[in-house]
């Protein structure tokens, strides 16, 4: 369809008592810097695949606690 074509079929629908609503907003695919994020916790050991360094590591790697 053309331009002219559209806008004729829009002005018999709109005659003809058909009405146009406004759909809602979609999703926001934009790039978004800092969309995500994780509140900060002590129960996830960012350290537990690394081989401990200290004594006070070790420790705490050995009993499982941080």
């Amino acid at each position: 369809m053309t331009r002219k074509e559209i806008n004729e079929a829009v002005t018999l629908f709109l005659k003809e008592g058909g009405k146009i609503n406004k759909l809602p907003d979609g999703p926001d695919h934009r790039f978004q810097t800092y969309s995500v994020r994780v509140p900060i916790s002590n129960r996830v050991d960012l350290a537990s695949m690394e081989d401990p360094s200290s004594k006070k590591q070790l420790a705490a790697f050995e009993s499982g606690n941080l």
